[in-house]
C-alpha cells in the first residue's frame, strides 16, 4: 500500500511538471508526430505482401529461393489469357502481341512463350531416336518376321501345302501410346500454340527477370504488357476478344493493390467510428480531439521508429496502424474518464488531471505493459510475420501510454484553459443503490455466475473431447487467404483457365544440383518415389530427357530397318505399320547433342553463368490434394530428403516449399509466442500489484476469456493461419487490459464495492473494448481473406475478455461479498443473542 501511495505521488508530481510546460510538451509532440508521419509514409511505400517475406531469413525455402533467383534468369511469369470465339483472330492477336513484347528490354521481360511449333517439328522429325532401344529392336524383329512371312506365303511350294504360317504380330497401339504419353503435354496444343483444342482460349507466358515478389519489377512488367495490349487494340481483332491475367506476377500485383486499399479503408473506418464513439461517450469535442490527437501522434512516431528498425512492412504488420489506434486509445480513455469524474466533483482542470493520472497510472501502465508484452512475445519467434508485428505493437503500446500521460494532459490543459477557474457543474453523490448495468449484475449475480460456470465447463469438455489433433486446425490451403477480388474476378479465378490450357502445374519446384550427374541421380530417385502415389510427384524432368540415350545403337537399328524396307516391301505393309515405318526410316541419322536442342528447351535449363543441365524440375498433380497440410509437408519433405541424399543442401525452391515452411514455422512458433505472452503477463501482474485478491481476479478474467476463445475456435471450426494466430497472444493482453482497470478500482473502493467499481469504470472499459473491436472489425471488410480471419478471431477474443472482466468476475465478487456480508450479520446476531442470555442470567 505504501508503494502504491508513493507511485501515486510520483505520477502527480510528473503531471504537475508536464502541465507547467504544457506548450513545450505539445510542441515537441507535434514535431515528433510530423517526423513520424513522414517516415510512416516512407515505410508504407515499401509494402512486401509476398509470403516469403514473413518467413525467417534462415528458413530453407527462403535461402533456396534466393539462390535460385540469383542463378536463373527467370523463376516466375505473367500469364496473358486471350478469350475469343474467333480462333483465327485470337491467333493473329497473340502473334502480334508477342512481336511487340519481344522488343521490351531484358531487364523488364526475360522471355516470351506462346507457341512451340519449332520444338514440335524438331522432336517430330527425330521421334525414332526418342523411342526406347528395346522397342526399336522389337520393330526390327517384327519387320524381319513380316518379310519372311510375306516371302513364305508367296512361295509356290507353300501355296498348296497345308502348313499354316503364323502371322507376325506387334502391338503397335501400345508402342504408340508409350511414345505419345511422353509428348502429349505438347502435341495437344493446336498448331503448337498455347491454347485449348478449339483455339478459343490462348495464353502467352511473359517471363519475369528475377523474383515476382519484387513489386517494382512486377509493376514495370505489367505496365509494359498493358501498354502493348492497348497499342494493338484487342477489339480491332474481334469484337468479343478480351484479356485476363494470372500467374505469379499478377498475384503479387493484385495482393499489393488489395493490401493498400484495405489499409486505407481500415484507417478511415476506425478513425470515423472511434471519433463518433468518443463524442457520444465524453460529450465533448475538445476532449475527443485531444484524445485522438494523442493516439495519432503516438502511432505515427511508432511507425516512424519502425522505418529505422525494420525498413519495410509485410502482409502481417501492414495493417497494424488501425490496431495500434484501437488498442492504444484505451489508456487515454481511462485517464479522461477519471479526469471528467474528478472535474464533476468540483476540481480544477490541472488538479483533476493530476489526481486522475495518479489514480489510473498503475492500472493503465499495467494494461499497456500487458498488451505490449503480448505483442512483444511475438518477438521470441523466428517467423518474421510475427516478429515485425511484435516489435511495432510493443513500441506502439508503450508510446501510446506515454502520450496519454504527457501529450494528452498537456493538450487538454491548453484547450481547457478557460475553465481552470470554473469547474464543471458539481453532480450529486452517486445513489448508493446500484442501477443500470451494475444493478443488473447485483440482481442477477447468482444466475450469471452459474451461467459462467456452465459455459466454462462446456468449454473445457469441448476442448478435452476435440477428436482431431490440434495441428488439424491449421489452414494449409493458402489460396483461401488471398484477396476476395482475386478469387472471384482476378488472378486466382483465371488460374483455372490456365490449368485448362496447360493441364499441369505451371509453378514447378526447381532443384538445382551441383552438376549434371547429381541432377540425373536426383531425378532417378524422384521417379522411383513417384511410384508411391502418396508422394504426389506427378512429373520429373531434366535436360537429359530431351537428349536420347543409346543413340549410336538406335541409329544402327534404324539403318537396318531402312535396309530391310525397300519401297516395294514398304508398300505391301498394312497402313498403320507403314506409317510407323515411314517415321522410322525418315528420321535424320545424326546424334542429338545438347546444343542441337531448341532454344526454348535450353533456356529452361541454363543458369546465368552459362551452366546447363544442373536443374531438376518436378511438379505435383493439379488438384486439391496438394493443398492438404499433411500432403504438402510430406511432398516437400520427400523432395528435400531425396535431394540431400545426393547433393546435400542443394536448393529446392518454389511456392510450395515456402508454403510448407510457413505452416511448419507457425506450428513451431505460435505456441511459443502464446506461452511467452502468458508467462510474461502473469509475472507482470504479480510484480506490479502484489495483492493476492487483485492478482487472482485479473488472472481469473484472463483465464475465462482464453478458455472461451479456444472453445469458440473449435466450435466454429475456425482455421488458424499465419496471420490470425497472432490473435491468441493478443487476447492474453486484452484479458489483462480490461480486467485490471475494473479490479484496481474495486481495490481502491474497498470490499463490497464491486457495483460501484463497475459503475465508475465499466463504461470506460466497455468503450476501450469497443474501440479495440472497431480496430479489428474494420478488417472484416478487407479484400484480403487473411485479414478477415484475423478480424474474426480477434473480435471473438475481445468479446470473451470484456465479458469476463465486466460480467463474470464482477458477479463472482458480488456473490462472494454478499456471502461474507451475510455471514457477518449472522455472527453479529449470534453475538447479540449471547449477550442477552448472559444479562438475563
Amino acid at each position: 500500500m505504501q508503494a502504491a501511495r508513493r507511485g501515486f505521488f510520483v505520477i502527480e508530481s510528473v503531471l504537475r511538471l508536464v502541465l507547467r510546460h504544457s506548450r513545450i510538451i505539445v510542441t515537441i509532440g507535434l514535431i515528433l508526430g510530423t517526423l513520424g508521419g513522414y517516415y510512416t509514409v516512407q515505410l508504407y511505400r515499401n509494402l512486401r505482401p509476398d509470403l516469403q517475406e514473413m518467413l525467417p531469413n534462415q528458413e530453407r525455402s527462403v535461402k533456396d529461393l534466393e539462390e535460385i533467383s540469383s542463378r536463373l534468369r527467370s523463376i516466375d511469369n505473367l500469364t496473358v489469357l486471350v478469350f475469343t470465339k474467333d480462333a483465327d483472330a485470337g491467333r493473329k492477336f497473340v502473334d502480334d502481341l508477342a512481336v511487340r513484347l519481344s522488343r521490351a528490354p531484358s531487364n523488364i521481360i526475360a522471355g516470351i512463350e506462346y507457341r512451340i511449333t519449332q520444338e514440335l517439328r524438331f522432336f517430330s522429325r527425330r521421334r525414332a531416336l526418342y523411342m526406347e532401344l528395346r522397342d526399336l529392336e522389337k520393330i526390327r524383329k517384327y519387320i524381319r518376321d513380316r518379310i519372311d512371312y510375306e516371302t513364305n506365303i508367296r512361295n509356290p511350294l507353300n501355296i498348296f501345302s497345308e502348313i499354316e504360317l503364323p502371322v507376325p504380330k506387334l502391338d503397335f497401339h501400345a508402342l504408340r501410346q508409350e511414345y505419345q504419353s511422353r509428348i502429349e503435354g505438347y502435341t495437344r496444343f493446336p498448331e503448337g500454340y498455347y491454347a485449348t483444342p478449339d483455339g478459343t482460349k490462348r495464353a502467352i507466358l511473359v517471363n519475369a527477370p528475377g523474383r515476382a515478389s519484387d513489386i517494382g519489377m512486377a509493376r514495370r512488367l505489367k505496365k509494359t504488357v498493358d501498354d502493348a495490349i492497348v497499342a494493338i487494340d484487342p477489339l480491332s481483332y474481334a469484337p468479343d476478344l478480351r484479356i485476363a491475367f494470372t500467374g505469379g506476377v499478377q498475384n503479387i500485383v493484385e495482393e499489393q493493390e488489395a493490401l493498400v486499399q484495405d489499409l486505407k479503408r481500415s484507417m478511415v473506418i476506425v478513425t470515423v467510428i472511434v471519433l463518433l464513439a468518443m463524442l457520444l461517450y465524453f460529450g465533448s469535442a475538445m476532449v475527443t480531439f485531444a484524445l485522438l490527437s494523442s493516439v495519432i501522434v503516438a502511432t505515427l512516431v511508432t511507425f516512424g521508429i519502425a522505418y529505422f528498425l525494420i525498413g519495410y512492412l509485410n502482409a502481417n504488420s501492414a495493417f497494424l496502424g488501425s490496431i495500434v489506434i484501437g488498442n492504444g486509445i484505451n489508456f487515454g480513455i481511462i485517464l479522461l474518464s477519471r479526469y471528467l469524474e474528478r472535474r464533476r466533483t468540483g476540481e480544477s482542470v490541472n488538479q483533476a488531471l493530476c489526481r486522475g493520472a495518479g489514480l489510473t497510472a498503475t492500472s493503465t501502465w499495467t494494461a499497456a505493459l500487458a498488451a505490449g508484452l503480448a505483442y512483444g512475445s511475438l518477438m521470441a519467434t523466428d517467423f518474421r510475420g510475427f516478429r515485425q508485428f511484435g516489435i511495432i505493437g510493443l513500441i506502439g503500446m508503450v508510446l501510446c501510454w506515454i502520450s496519454a500521460f504527457t501529450f494528452l494532459p498537456a493538450l487538454v490543459s491548453l484547450l481547457d484553459a478557460k475553465k481552470k477557474r470554473h469547474p464543471l457543474k458539481v453532480v450529486k453523490k452517486a445513489d448508493p443503490q446500484p442501477n443500470g448495468f451494475p444493478g443488473f449484475l447485483v440482481r442477477f449475480a447468482r444466475p450469471l455466475w452459474i451461467l459462467t460456470l456452465a459455459a466454462t465447463a462446456v468449454s473445457f469438455v469441448s476442448i478435452a473431447l476435440w477428436p482431431a489433433p490440434l495441428d488439424e486446425i491449421m489452414e494449409a490451403n493458402l489460396a483461401k487467404l488471398r484477396s476476395r477480388r482475386s478469387l472471384t474476378e482476378g488472378s486466382a479465378y483465371y488460374s483455372r483457365f490456365q490449368d485448362e490450357i496447360f493441364q499441369r502445374y505451371l509453378s514447378p519446384i526447381v532443384i538445382l544440383a551441383r552438376n549434371r550427374q547429381e541432377a540425373r541421380q536426383i531425378a532417378g530417385k524422384l521417379r522411383d518415389a513417384s511410384k508411391d502415389a502418396n508422394n504426389l510427384i506427378a512429373s520429373v524432368q531434366t535436360l537429359d530427357d530431351f537428349i536420347p540415350d543409346n543413340q549410336s545403337k538406335k541409329m544402327a537399328v534404324i539403318r537396318e530397318i531402312r535396309r530391310l524396307l525397300p519401297v516395294r516391301v514398304l508398300s505391301e505393309l498394312p497402313a498403320q505399320e507403314r506409317k510407323l515405318a515411314l517415321e522410322l526410316i525418315q528420321t535424320p541419322l545424326f546424334p542429338i547433342r545438347r546444343n542441337d536442342l531448341p532454344a526454348l528447351i535450353l533456356e529452361k535449363f541454363t543458369e546465368r553463368n552459362g551452366s546447363i543441365g544442373n536443374l531438376v524440375i518436378t511438379e505435383p498433380p493439379i488438384g486439391e490434394e496438394i493443398r492438404k497440410r499433411n500432403n504438402l509437408l510430406r511432398f516437400v519433405h520427400t523432395l528435400r530428403e531425396i535431394t540431400d541424399s545426393v547433393s546435400p543442401g542443394a536448393p529446392v525452391a518454389g511456392t510450395l516449399p515456402v508454403s510448407a515452411d510457413t505452416l511448419a514455422s507457425i506450428s513451431r512458433d505460435g505456441p511459443k509466442a502464446t506461452l511467452v505472452s502468458l508467462l510474461a503477463v502473469v509475472l507482470l501482474v504479480t510484480v506490479l500489484f502484489r495483492h493476492i485478491r487483485t492478482i487472482g481476479s485479473v488472472l481469473f478474467a484472463l483465464a475465462l476469456g482464453g478458455v472461451w476463445l479456444v472453445a469458440l475456435i473449435l466450435a466454429f471450426d475456425i482455421r488458424i493461419n499465419f496471420l490470425n494466430f497472432i490473435a491468441l497472444p493478443l487476447t492474453i493482453g486484452l484479458g489483462v487490459d480490461y480486467g485490471v482497470n475494473v479490479f484496481q478500482r474495486y481495490r481502491q473502493e474497498g470490499p463490497g464495492k464491486m457495483p460501484l467499481a463497475v459503475r465508475q469504470t465499466g463504461g470506460a472499459v466497455a468503450l476501450c473494448s469497443f474501440t479495440t473491436i472497431v480496430g479489428y472489425g474494420s478488417l472484416l471488410l478487407a479484400q484480403n481473406l487473411a485479414f478477415v480471419s484475423f478480424g474474426v478471431l480477434a473480435i471473438l477474443g475481445a468479446i470473451t475478455c470484456v465479458t469476463a472482466a465486466l460480467v463474470s468476475v464482477p458477479v463472482y465478487r458480488i456473490t462472494k461479498d454478499r456471502k461474507l456480508r451475510d455471514s457477518g450479520k449472522r455472527s453479529d446476531t449470534q453475538g447479540d443473542a449471547t449477550q442477552e442470555i448472559k444479562r438475563a442470567g
